[in-house]
């Protein structure tokens, strides 16, 4: 190493060591080197770590002092670096510049540190300041607000106790830290402006009148502060202290407040009802806007003497007036009086205030709410209406939407010998009779639900176990949000009446004598029997049976004889044929057998001849007691020779007499010979269809008289065929035509047309007027619009709507249900008088009856025919006559004949009656001189 500074040093050229150089000696260079060196170093980092002091303790007083210090110890550094420098490089005036400086530094440090002694002195001892300090930071946690302190540049540099637990940090983690953290990143900017703007010089804030501001706190969650600045002027700078709140509940508390006043007048501006205040002198500080709606006043303050005008002068004295004198009364008011509303009518409405007093118990006003209760005033005078009514009703039963009965009126315990208690608070089931299946329950309150009704025949049960038949309506009351509340129902006991039905029925469907089918219920099962077939594929027959001799037996010993012989011969079929077999007697001595479902044509022929066997053995009657009859069958088959009822039953009665042609005893089935005759039918049909069409029809008048005066009233339109060859062709030979091919639509349509165009002539010829009676057909009432046609014709013709009745028979009338009442009900506002023809005949529902619109009953003339030796056929036309008065109609009795008849009739209480006693249906000339003639006679 010496051997390299030798070198190093014996190349330099200009070299003047200095000092201990001169006695140049490498070691003593190296010496020199390595002191200097290490000297300058320790000046360098002892300058380093004052400045970094003076940087870090910006609160000290007089740091520019130890920056002073610092650059003094720079600049001795600096002079040991030249030392160095100068040993390659002699430049002895730079050396020597910079410890010149040096010495500058060191004579201005050494005059300012003797000045500042004094002060130093002053300064307390580390001791006196850290009593101080702990004096201070005790008075500073005792604050009971949280408290920061911060320098001008917003860095935290003390933190109490308080702070730390509303912001959840510890104080050493928040010293040295900008006061911004503490702000949502969101809101930073607006405090940073807002710190610019703070007062430089102290003042005096209280708290809670400082600014409410937004502060994040360690866990990120928010709170409202109200932070309060107070600025500090201190040797070391200004400083701020600020003092913190935390205002969330506070916030919430106010916020929860407003929000409930917003609630409270947005809920009562909504309500339906009519909320107000009044202060203690009576005058509104509030009304809602039902308030308002009701009086039409779009005001919220209204002084008492204004509201009052309101009032109805009658109802003033009560309407709060005595409260306000008794201002002393702390019990709620109701009170009910009339008030003048916006729509000009007067209101009655109850209030309901309860008064309001201050924390010293004095008066203040009154909070009230009313309802409009007019419906409710009129609504009572409609129920005490209603209650009267109530009791002097049918049976009435009212439920609630559970059908527990809340009320019965006296006839429902006088009809069921329930009581009222016994009955309250029960389910409608109590009177379920158990004829009825759940199915049968499930149909009826589904309609009930649907339609809001629904009436019915049902079977109920009274308190003794008695099952009586029941006509119920049920009709659902709604409230004025549409949803079911009751259900109001009516008991009509029809136990009378469906025991006349029994009887009616059984007289109309059951032959008295014999106890079998008559022939209306015999078509009845054949036309089931028919669908039947014809669904599942089988084969039934018919038997048509006519007894032989017995004509003989009658006329040998007498029409009681007769009768008991048909009367055991229908017990010998019952007991020959099968349980699903019908036997009816067809009339006179005539039976038919309907056999269904047989496997073989020829089982008909089997059953036919065990019948004649069965009918050939002797009866025993009262008059003898060996009386021998035979019978003459007939057959027909199902599909083999018709496939519906009517084919059915003209071929089996053409082949009963092609067996009688035979000889008696005879049995035939349905020949050629009367497939030829249909033949001749279908051409009947042709040459009636070439009659409509050249003006072939006439229309004849059957005249009708009131029983009471013996005067022509009306008459009934019938249709005639006049035929260019064989003259007049009676209705019984082309209307069955007529109805099986539907040209009965056009016939109809034609008969209504001229018939209201003759009674419109007849009118013009100064005629009295007359009820004209116009047959509808089962398929014109189905088919066509009758109710277009008849509004059509009317206005072609002229004739008065109230003089035109048309006639619709009762099976027509009953197979047409579903919108027979929509037509009736048209047809009577048009003015139409409308009948129900062939009454009887049929198998209707009085229950149904009594709903259509119907003018007038008609008798059927198979029940006329045998009065007055028909005791049976006397007593349906008399229960017919006094059931269409109950039920509110006229009654017509066709086919009458004879005196006896008549007599009858009229004291039966028939009102009408049409029949050849008076005249045969005539041409419209002929009728038109009875009407004249009638005329003269008046």
């Amino acid at each position: 190493m010496s051997t390299w500074l030798n070198e190093l040093l014996a190349n330099t050229n200009s070299f003047m060591p200095h000092g201990a150089c001169y006695l140049w000696l490498p070691s003593m260079l190296w010496l020199h080197i390595l002191s200097d060196a290490s000297i300058a170093t320790a000046y360098f980092s002892i300058t380093f770590a004052l400045l970094y002091f003076v940087h870090k303790r910006t609160d000290l007083a007089y740091r520019w002092v130890f920056a002073l210090f610092g650059m003094f110890i720079l600049l001795c550094g600096a002079t040991h670096l030249m030392s160095i420098w100068t040993i390659w490089h002699p430049d002895y005036w730079l050396d020597g510049l910079v410890k010149f400086a040096a010495a500058l530094v060191s004579l201005v440090t050494a005059a300012l540190i003797w000045p500042l002694i004094p002060k130093l002195l002053q300064l307390p001892s580390p001791n006196e300041l850290k009593t101080n300090e702990t004096y201070l930071r005790a008075i500073f946690n005792a604050t009971p607000d949280a408290m920061l302190i911060s320098n001008d540049q917003g860095i935290i540099t003390m933190v109490n106790r308080q702070a730390e637990t509303l912001l959840g940090y510890k104080g050493d983690e928040l010293m040295g830290e900008s006061i911004e953290v503490l702000l949502p990143e969101y809101f930073r900017g607006d405090q940073a402006a807002l710190r610019q703007q703070m007062p430089k010089a102290p003042f005096n804030r209280t708290m809670g009148t400082g600014r409410v501001v937004l502060w994040q706190k360690k866990d990120n969650n928010e709170i409202d502060v109200d932070i309060s600045f107070s600025p500090i002027q201190t040797e070391q700078g200004l400083f701020m202290a600020s003092a913190l709140r935390d205002v969330t509940l506070q916030k919430q508390a106010e916020a929860a407040l407003h929000a409930s006043e917003e609630r409270f007048r947005r809920v009562a501006n909504n309500a339906s009802i009519l909320i107000w205040i009044t202060d203690e002198n009576g005058d509104s500080t509030f009304v809602n806007q039902s308030w308002r709606d009701l009086t039409g006043l779009e005001v919220t303050h209204m002084v008492y003497g204004e509201w009052i005008k309101l009032v109805h002068p009658d109802d003033r004295g009560s309407a709060f007036v005595r409260f306000y004198q008794d201002t002393q009364c702390k019990e709620p008011i109701k009170t009910e009086y009339r008030i003048y509303g916006a729509d000009g009518s007067w209101h009655w409405i109850l209030d309901k205030a309860i008064p309001t007093f201050n924390d010293g118990g004095k008066f203040t006003g009154y909070i009230g709410s009313a309802i409009d209760i007019t419906e409710r005033k009129q609504a009572e005078i409609q129920l005490r209406i209603a209650a009267t009514a109530f009791e002097t009703q049918e049976a009435m039963v009212i439920t609630d939407a559970d059908r527990i009965i809340m009320q019965v009126n006296k006839a429902f315990t006088e009809s069921t010998d329930y009581t009222a208690d016994e009955t309250v608070g029960q389910h409608m089931d109590m009177l379920k009779s158990g004829q009825h299946d759940e199915a049968f329950y499930t149909v009826m309150w589904e309609s009930v639900e649907h339609t809001g009704s629904w009436q019915g025949e049902i079977w109920e049960r009274r308190k003794n176990g008695e099952i009586y038949p029941n006509w119920l309506v049920i009709t659902s009351a709604k409230g004025h949000n549409g949803v079911v509340s009751h259900y109001v129902c009516t008991h009509i006991d029809i136990t009378e009446r469906k025991l006349a039905e029994e009887k009616i029925k059984k007289l109309a469907f059951f032959d008295p004598l014999t106890q079998l089918p008559n022939r209306r219920l015999l078509m009845e099962r054949l036309k089931y029997g028919i669908e039947l077939a014809r669904r599942e594929g089988r084969q039934l027959a018919m038997l048509m049976l006519d007894l032989d001799r017995f004509k003989a037996v009658n006329d040998s010993y007498g029409h009681q004889a007769g009768d008991q012989l048909l009367q055991l011969v229908a017990v010998r079929l019952k007991t020959r044929l099968r349980a699903v077999d019908t036997i009816a007697r067809w009339g006179g001595d005539e039976f038919i057998v309907l056999l269904e479902n047989i496997t073989h044509p020829d089982d008909a022929g089997r059953i036919a001849e065990e019948i004649h066997a069965e009918l050939t053995k002797p009866f025993q009657l009262l008059q003898s007691d060996d009386v021998r009859i035979g019978a003459s069958i007939g057959i027909c088959l199902y599909p083999q020779h018709a496939d519906n009822a009517e084919l059915l039953l003209d071929y089996v009665d053409a082949a009963l007499y092609l067996s009688k042609d035979q000889g008696r005893g005879g049995i035939a089935y349905f020949s050629e010979e009367i497939t030829r005759a249909i033949r001749e039918r279908i051409a009947l049909e042709a040459r009636l269809r070439r009659a409509i069409g050249h003006q072939e029809l006439r229309v004849y008048y059957q005249p009708q008289i009131d029983i009471a005066s013996g005067r022509m009233v009306g008459a009934e339109a019938l249709v005639r065929w006049q035929d260019p060859d064989e003259g007049l062709i009676p209705p019984s030979l082309f209307i069955p035509i007529a109805e099986e091919s539907s040209l009965i639509v056009k016939i109809g349509e034609w008969v209504l047309r001229e018939t209201c165009r003759q009674g419109r002539l007849w009118l013009d010829m100064g005629l009295p007027p007359m009820t004209l009676a116009v047959n509808v057909s089962p398929h014109q009432f189905r088919r066509s619009d009758i109710n277009a046609l008849v509004a059509t014709v009317l206005a072609e013709t002229g004739f008065p709507a109230g003089q035109l009745e048309l006639e619709i028979t009762e099976s027509g009338l009953m197979a047409n249900q579903d919108n027979a009442t929509n037509i009736l009900n048209n047809l009577h506002a048009q003015g139409v008088r409308l009948a129900i023809d062939d009454f009887g005949t049929g198998y209707s529902s009085l229950a149904y009856l009594k709903h259509f619109p119907l003018d007038v009953l008609k008798i059927d003339k198979s029940f006329i025919d045998e009065i007055p030796h028909n005791k049976d056929d006397m007593e349906i036309a008399a229960t017919i006559v006094a059931m269409g008065h109950t039920l509110g109609f006229k009654v017509l009795a066709e086919g009458v004949e004879t005196p006896e008849q008549l007599a009858f009739l009229q004291k039966a209480g028939c009102d009408v009656y049409q029949g050849y006693i008076k005249s045969r249906p005539i041409p419209a000339e002929e009728f038109a001189e009875l009407l004249l003639e009638q005329q003269g006679d008046g």
